[in-house]
């Protein structure tokens, strides 16, 4: 592979070009789908194992790294790091103010916030790592997970002397119960053992290969979860909007019933019983109570002025049930009578439950503006007590401003900025979203690893989009499958609003978004590329038409629609990134993705940005960068290069928008 220089002198693919860009080959490949013709010349970037391949990507790394200015780049890379760190420090301390255990001295203070639970090994002088965490210990044997990201491994080591007994491959793995002093329960994906394409429950005896494994279970349908639960001593098995008794040993599922929505918790008091939330009769969402030993239905909440979002029981108090309102959480306790007491000083943020204990509820407050908050709330009483605060030393603030989306309905963002920053046409700004899956991006401090990019003057805006629950299941509904250009237009509807406000401007605004956020950006690139000077897709699913053929995508297909079905395949076409781009000008664009992303595989982002850099006519660069050694979430991988992932963007941003 050899560098090819470009310039608007030449003819070719690359003619209106100004960059230095690898060259990849292509491959003429043409499919018929339901009677259209898809040409994919860069298909061959799907075979992970081409030489070709990775020979591209090292040229690529070598563009953007001579690109992105270093001093920039160690300076944000450094202050993330160091935020980190003081987070870690002052979560651990916070959790230990919540189970009233706080050290006495201010030694053990600090150190405590150096714990970790888990174990990093570091290969070579690469500063690589992966993360260990130990599942369960039992009998003469440890079970520890190592993992970047979703592919996980399962180590199997003896307690005498550390040896390794047993080393298994798994996918999503999210639950181990052991057999006997030898042989134990787990749950994975079976893609990654041998091509399969189905959760299934399986029991591994010691010393013995994986692939002699038992399975004992698997769902009916390739896109289909498979959860266990364990009360007390029973395990239950919720599958395919079922729920019944499982027999671990024989993988038997007794007494299965119809869920009817999403289980949000399963309990034994006063007997076991599933809280099951449903959207079928109501926008904002019911709660059941499901009694598992005979299906008896009950219904608890319903009418409430808020989407539910989870729900935790309190014993014989009652539940306390966490929503959704124009893009935060709101809190309230709904008592055993039917009353439901809303907690109205916790708004504006995001709400978590921790614990409760004799008639005490704890729980945390996270906002754009404050740094995380520790709460006690008498059930009894109504009063909330205020435990901690954690501090940082930049001051922030923010606005919460109305917008007009695509359907017509007002929804909002939060506009984030240091305090006291007066913002103007020509204010540094990172528009962010995500839209898609029911996720909604509620508030917290320092969003996105922000602080060091609101520290030099810029500002973070956080959009509510088609596709979560914000504003109840038809915003999800509204972007589902050839839905989803309500997310698009509605993202740019919201820079338009922000120009209209003389916030930001044209020359000085940015998109981002990772995952779906990631599709976000694309797809919002190729309707609406004239708003902004830089985007950066992160880690997004960018080829809409194949995405269900590797790992993760049989998942993804009630959002995205199945694209081997002509109807979702007809609504899908125009929405996929990587098939709709087009000979234009685009704005300044760094295509994310990790080198270990198991969830999104790397394909998609290589295939987009090698058909961006080949059709863009700006003179505006299109480079990619690749986390070494990490997965799918930001943080994964080593600390230092997870830090300098992140840093990245903020460095591109910076270089293109003006700080």
């Amino acid at each position: 592979m050899k560098f090819l220089m470009i310039t608007a002198l030449l003819a070719s693919n690359f003619a209106y070009a100004q960059f230095i860009y690898p060259v990849a080959k292509k491959i003429t490949q043409t499919e018929t789908r339901f009677g259209t013709v898809i040409e994919d010349p860069y298909k061959w970037m799907e075979n992970a194992s081409d030489p070709d391949l990775w020979n591209w990507v090292d040229e690529q790394k070598s563009l953007t790294n001579s690109y992105l200015d270093a001093n920039f780049l160690d300076s944000f890379a450094a202050r993330i790091l160091e935020i980190r760190k003081h987070r870690e420090e002052q979560d651990t301390i916070q959790t230990t103010i919540m189970n009233n255990s706080l050290p006495s001295n201010e030694q053990d203070i600090r150190n405590m916030g150096r714990e970790r639970n888990f174990i990093r090994w570091e290969h070579s002088n690469q500063n690589k790592s992966i993360k260990a965490e130990v599942v369960s210990s039992l009998y003469d044997y440890t079970l520890t997970t190592v993992h970047n990201g979703d592919l996980r491994r399962v180590v199997v080591t003896q307690k005498i002397d550390n040896k390794i007994k047993s080393i298994l491959l798994v996918k999503f793995f999210s639950f181990v119960g052991w057999a006997d002093d030898t042989s134990f329960y787990y749950v994975s994906d079976l893609d990654e053992r041998n091509g399969g394409g189905k959760t299934g429950l399986f029991k591994h005896t010691v010393g013995q290969i994986q692939s002699e494994d038992q399975l004992l279970l698997k769902p009916k349908l390739s896109h289909s979860d498979l959860v266990i639960h364990k009360i007390g001593e029973k395990y239950y098995a919720e599958v395919e909007d079922t729920i019944g008794s499982l027999h671990l040993s024989t993988g038997k599922v007794t007494n299965p019933l119809p869920i009817h929505g999403d289980i949000l918790e399963v309990k034994d008091y006063p007997e076991v019983e599933a809280t099951i939330r449903s959207f079928k009769n109501a926008n904002n969402g019911e709660l059941h109570k499901l009694r598992l030993r005979d299906g008896l239905r009950t219904d608890f909440l319903k009418g409430q002025p808020f989407v539910i979002a989870s729900s935790h029981k309190l014993g014989n108090e009652g539940t306390f049930v966490i929503g959704l309102s124009d893009g935060s959480n709101v809190a309230s306790v709904l008592l055993t009578d039917g009353t439901l007491k809303m907690i109205p000083e916790l708004k504006d943020g995001t709400v978590s439950f921790s614990q409760y204990k004799d008639g005490i509820l704890k729980v945390t407050l996270d906002t754009y503006a404050t740094p995380l908050r520790a709460y006690s709330y008498n059930i009894a009483t109504s009063e909330l007590k205020l435990l901690s605060t954690q501090s940082f030393s930049t001051e922030v603030e923010a606005e919460k401003i109305p917008y007009e989306a695509s359907n017509g309905e007002l929804a909002s963002m939060w506009v984030v900025k240091k305090k006291g920053l007066t913002l103007t046409a020509k204010t540094p700004t990172i528009l962010y979203g995500y839209g898609g899956f029911r996720v909604s991006t509620t508030p917290g401090f320092g969003m996105y690893e922000s602080l060091p990019w609101l520290e030099r003057g810029g500002a973070f805006v956080v959009v509510t989009l088609p596709g979560s629950l914000d504003y109840g299941n038809s915003w999800y509904e509204l972007a589902k499958v050839g839905g989803r250009i309500h997310s698009f237009d509605s993202f740019a509807l919201a820079a338009k609003e922000l120009f209209k406000r003389g916030w930001t401007s044209t020359e000085h605004i940015g998109i981002m978004g990772a995952s779906n956020g990631g599709t976000l950006v694309g797809g919002t690139l190729q309707r609406h590329s004239e708003l902004f000077k830089a985007a950066v897709p992160n880690v997004g699913v960018m080829d809409l038409l194949n995405f269900n053929l590797f790992t993760a995508g049989k998942y993804w297909t009630e959002d995205y629609g199945n694209p081997f079905s002509e109807k979702d395949f007809n609504a899908i076409l125009p929405l996929s990134p990587y098939h709709n781009l087009k000979k234009r000008k685009y704005p300044a664009t760094m295509v994310m993705t990790a080198e270990f992303d198991d969830r999104v595989v790397p394909m998609h982002s290589f295939k987009y940005l090698a058909r961006l850099q080949e059709y863009n006519t700006s003179e505006a660069p299109t480079l990619l960068y690749i986390k070494e050694w990490g997965g799918h979430a930001r943080a994964s991988g080593s600390p230092r290069e997870s830090s300098r992932f992140v840093g990245a963007f903020y460095t591109f941003f910076a270089q293109q928008l003006g700080i």
